[in-house]
């Protein structure tokens, strides 16, 4: 996985000058970073400042791809959070069509990339001027509270807070808000990993991995899941797969657990569980994901104010 975060720059679609823009982060702040806006929280600035998310936004970097690198079965552009409508270009050729904030797009890049330098592009279109037209046809009106004049937040796939709420202004944002990664891989990789807590007790805790991987073609692999303090012993698992996307399950323990604690009851601890993929017993892929420990329990008993 190759790290896309450095070089990003943006501006105005329709404008010639670029500047330096941070990945993660969004428009406003990199407009703010750039002393092109005034501060947002200040006086009557946040309505001086609606224009922002009523204009389409370009972003745009440059990465070098080594010959080596193109002899890879799979090359595949993750990006791990856009907001929200956005068309994205690969030396010019379009790859993706972007539309929810709260999802990663995963795309397949390699017949379009070249050895040297490679350009990727984002043109970010206003959330507020893409809806309107679309909800102007319809036969009925959903309640949009938060909101001060366009009443477009909840027809879209994006954090409602942007349009205004109690606690904070109206500042509906774009840009890239979730790292982008270029994904090298040959005959399969880890796509997905979700731990769930089945059950636990003062002595063990007892844990399931979801993986999900993905596949060139048919084949036998081992997962294998064991966490950063070595707590546990390795729990290995063979699993056939066919070509395609895979999902399975990995059942494993944690001895002694230590748990997580909410805000001054105790440590908030996490485990950070790491999981690899072999093929042949050579590890092609590996990833960690940090999980906490913990049980909510709803109490009802009758006490003097009620239940």
């Amino acid at each position: 996985m190759i790290s896309l975060q450095k070089g990003w720059q943006f501006k105005e679609a329709g404008k010639s000058h670029w500047y330096p823009a941070a990945v993660s982060g969004c428009v406003h702040t990199d407009l703010l970073n750039n002393s092109l806006i005034p501060d947002p929280f200040y006086r009557d600035n946040e309505t001086k400042l609606q224009w922002i998310g009523q204009t389409n936004w370009e972003y745009r970097t440059k990465f070098q791809v080594e010959p080596e690198m193109l002899r890879h079965k799979q090359i595949d552009l993750l990006f791990k959070g856009l907001d929200t409508y956005a068309a994205v270009f690969l030396n010019d050729l379009p790859i993706l069509e972007a539309d929810n904030m709260f999802r990663e797009w995963r795309v397949p890049c390699k017949d379009k990339l070249r050895a040297g330098e490679n350009t990727l592009r984002i043109m970010f279109r206003s959330p507020v001027n893409e809806i309107l037209p679309k909800i102007k046809d319809l036969p009925y009106t959903l309640p949009a509270g938060n909101e001060q004049e366009f009443k477009t937040s909840p027809y879209t796939r994006k954090a409602p807070y942007q349009y205004g709420w109690d606690w904070g202004p109206r500042f509906v944002t774009m840009g890239i808000w979730q790292p982008v990664y270029l994904d090298v891989w040959n005959d399969a990789h880890l796509s997905g990993v979700w731990i769930q807590q089945k059950n636990l007790s003062k002595k063990t805790a007892e844990l399931c991995a979801q993986v999900e991987l993905h596949a060139m073609e048919e084949g036998t692999f081992q997962l294998v899941i064991q966490d950063e303090d070595h707590s546990f012993e390795p729990v290995v698992k063979t699993i056939r797969v066919s070509k395609g996307k895979h999902i399975d399950t990995v059942d494993f323990s944690l001895p002694n657990p230590k748990l997580w604690w909410p805000n001054g009851m105790g440590e908030p601890f996490l485990y950070t569980i790491e999981i690899k993929l072999l093929q042949n017993n050579q590890e092609i892929d590996r990833t960690t994901v940090r999980t906490g420990l913990r049980t909510l329990e709803l109490r009802r008993k009758t006490d003097r104010w009620g239940k």
